[in-house]
């Protein structure tokens, strides 16, 4: 279908950029651009991959099993990017999301909107013969099928997932040994993670994944339930979640909720601190408010401000580290 034809049938679109204080495919939209970066990273509300079988190539039947590898791939998420260049696919990339910042090189390829306003014109006209997808963009996928453009959906919604991810984008654009090598180094850092930590006691933990930093206070958080990419972080770093199991894979919760919670740890995620323009002190100074809290009282409220923080693709590993360390020091001097 010539690419004048496809645009006609681009009448829908995806639904214009908003600001919600939701968790849409991996982040809260608190009138923050970093935020919706997380947003196009690949985190989702619950973690339901957890029991689908690992992933395999493409079987013989399969039409991209006999697909020759893709040369000209479109990323639409920061994840994904980072999965590619980390496989060395960083020359076969033609178009990425506005949001996808790293490595360096990504930031100067040609964009394709952002999570919630995708311009699948521009996407068709960079002639992709692979699109890779993240778990929430289905409506995208049918939309870039039924214009004939091949693409490759992967849920990055836990830990397993991510690796999957990995090995599913490895397998699809030809480098699968390359793939399994990083993903076996993933593991290796993981696994050191947990034998450094293991046998010492286990920090009530509670992670904070979106509120207004620099104010002086703090009226409402929203926090990572059980049911969350966050919550094996912490199990693996050597935590646990201390949010109580809830519907609401990331529930907001008041001042007096947070008193009730009491957690040992806090960790802060507030990696988009200079795009909204608040210094890291005025950040952490908000906790003192609630100097009621175990956390606060005894100074372990941990901001952290790295954007590997919101993007669940190959640093994971470099996450779990710097969190163990904040929660277990004493295991990392």
């Amino acid at each position: 279908m010539p690419i004048e034809d496809r645009r006609l049938k681009i009448e829908d679109g995806l639904p214009a950029g908003r600001h919600h204080r939701v968790w849409l495919g991996g982040v809260f939209g608190l009138r923050s651009s970093f935020f919706n970066l997380a947003l196009a990273a690949g985190f989702v509300a619950v973690s339901a991959i957890a029991c689908r079988p690992p992933a395999t190539e493409p079987s013989s039947t399969d039409p991209a099993a006999n697909a020759p590898p893709p040369q000209r791939i479109v990323s639409l998420a920061p994840s994904v990017t980072e999965v590619l260049f980390a496989l060395g696919l960083g020359d076969r990339v033609v178009g990425v999301t506005r949001f996808c910042r790293y490595p360096a090189e990504a930031a100067r390829l040609p964009q394709v909107g952002g999570y919630l306003d995708l311009n699948l014109e521009a996407i068709v006209g960079l002639e992709p013969d692979l699109v890779v997808l993240i778990q929430d963009h289905d409506a995208a996928q049918a939309r870039l099928e039924a214009l004939g453009v091949p693409t490759l959906q992967v849920d990055q919604g836990d830990l397993d997932g991510i690796l999957r991810s990995i090995e599913e984008i490895a397998a699809r654009c030809g480098v699968a040994e390359p793939g399994g090598e990083l993903v076996a180094g993933i593991r290796g850092r993981l696994e050191a993670v947990e034998q450094r930590v293991a046998g010492l006691p286990r920090p009530r933990t509670l992670a904070v994944v979106g509120r207004e930093a620099g104010s002086g206070s703090l009226a409402t958080v929203w926090v990572a339930g059980t049911e969350t990419f966050y919550d094996d972080v912490i199990t693996l770093a050597g935590g646990v979640n201390a949010a109580a199991p809830s519907p609401v894979a990331y529930p907001e919760v008041s001042r007096e909720g947070l008193l009730h919670i009491d957690p040992d740890v806090i960790l802060d995620l507030l990696a988009d601190l200079d795009d909204r323009g608040v210094a890291a002190a005025a950040a952490a100074a908000d906790w003192q408010e609630l100097s009621a809290l175990r956390a606060v009282r005894t100074g372990r409220v941990h901001l952290l401000e790295h954007e590997l923080t919101v993007v669940p693709g190959p640093r994971v590993a470099a996450l779990v580290e710097q969190v163990a360390q904040a929660l277990h020091p004493e295991a990392f001097r």
